[in-house]
């Protein structure tokens, strides 16, 4: 009993932690809450981003810059690269980059759906990137999301295509939103390395702010939420590097178990971080599959033969490279109306160089880039008595 009087009670160690606790992360606290936008959404990393947008023509491709008008009122870019035939007869793929740099950086990608799968591309830049107006939001990131994929389904030569939405990190995350709402809309969605939601995330970035997140942070993007609401025709692919760094495997296996679809499909790579998936083998190869099994044309669903995986193995389910048999297979199904050329297989497109594309920046620029976080949360502790 006379230890009692001496020890601290149960609420005032309490009391004493908290406060210790909530003085110790004051300074990353106001980070998140007064540049959170800026750490979400970093639009100047690389230096330069919002000025020198690289455009389609400087990577050999006929492309135009349109201006559209987002719901209230904000004017973003995009470019509109339409395939070199039958442009209103092949796939469109609305391409949602990742939150670091600009879209001009995507272009490789780009250009790969465009020459190798002859597909039209369509590439959104966000508010308050590149040389669009406003600042990134949440909620103003998915009024220009939905202002693209109408703009695109007014568009003559697109308006029947086929339309697929291909996200990369956070651009997934909008991906999933924008296929939650429109999934009558478009044919199916591809996401890469995306997350379950931001305070699922942001923990493992800034693990001293998990108590304060309820309160401080105001961009969700909820895709847990918005992927259960897809149709369970709804064609799903999940890109999954297996050693990324910064989405860790289980946010996209939490996405995988809660999407209802009975069309999703998974593809891990070995050696996939968070930047560099997009540079792996097979993955170009795995997409175009995907799209040819998928697509409204019957003759190119045909050309696919590789079964949905039932769940996300722990190891990397990349296809190995088919028999000359197989090939040879694969090479008489493929038709005109598909994705695939009719001189090529899906395999084909391995003979992309991927290392010219790492070196021309085919990579994610994406979630969460460490030297930012610390250099806004050095801000936020060094004007802090100014706020």
């Amino acid at each position: 009993m006379y230890l009692s009087y001496l020890l601290p009670s149960l609420r005032t160690l309490l009391k004493v932690l908290g406060t210790t606790l909530a003085l110790s992360v004051l300074g990353g606290g106001t980070a998140l809450y007064l540049f959170q936008t800026r750490l979400i959404y970093p639009a100047n990393l690389p230096a330069g981003s919002r000025e020198h947008v690289p455009r389609p023509q400087d990577f050999g491709m006929d492309g135009e810059e349109v201006e559209l008008s987002s719901a209230d009122g904000t004017k973003v870019k995009a470019f509109v690269i339409l395939a070199r035939d039958k442009p209103e007869e092949r796939p469109t793929v609305l391409l949602l980059h990742a939150n670091a740099g600009n879209v001009g950086h995507r272009l490789p990608i780009a250009k790969v759906f465009w020459s190798k799968m002859r597909c039209n591309v369509v590439m959104l830049s966000y508010r308050g990137y590149g040389h669009s107006e406003g600042s990134p939001t949440e909620k103003g990131i998915k009024l220009d999301a939905q202002t693209c994929l109408d703009y695109l389904k007014s568009r003559r030569e697109l308006e029947k295509t086929d339309v697929w939405l291909y996200g990369q990190s956070i651009g997934g995350a909008v991906a999933v939103w924008l296929a939650s709402q429109n999934a009558e809309r478009v044919r199916g969605l591809i996401i890469e390395n995306t997350f379950l939601s931001l305070p699922k995330l942001i923990p493992h970035l800034l693990p001293f702010l998990r108590p304060f997140l309820p309160l401080l942070l105001t961009e969700i993007w909820p895709s847990e939420n918005y992927i259960t609401h897809l149709p369970r025709s709804f064609p799903v692919l999940f890109l999954a590097g297996a050693k990324d760094e910064l989405v860790v495997p289980g946010q996209m296996r939490g996405l995988w178990d809660l999407c209802r679809s009975e069309r999703k499909e998974w593809r891990e790579y070995e050696e996939g971080t968070h930047n560099d998936t997009c540079a792996q083998p097979h993955y170009f190869a795995d997409i175009a599959s995907f799209i040819s099994s998928h697509s409204s044309s019957p003759s190119a669903r045909s050309t696919s033969s590789t079964p949905t995986p039932a769940s996300p193995p722990s190891i990397s389910t990349t296809q190995p490279a088919p028999t000359e048999a197989e090939q040879e297979k694969q090479d008489s199904s493929s038709s005109l109306s598909s994705p695939v050329s009719s001189s090529a297989s899906v395999e084909s497109f391995e003979l992309v160089d991927v290392e010219k594309e790492e070196q021309e920046g085919v990579s994610a620029l994406s979630m969460g880039p460490k030297e930012e976080v610390e250099e806004v949360v050095d801000e936020a502790k060094g004007t802090k008595g100014r706020l």
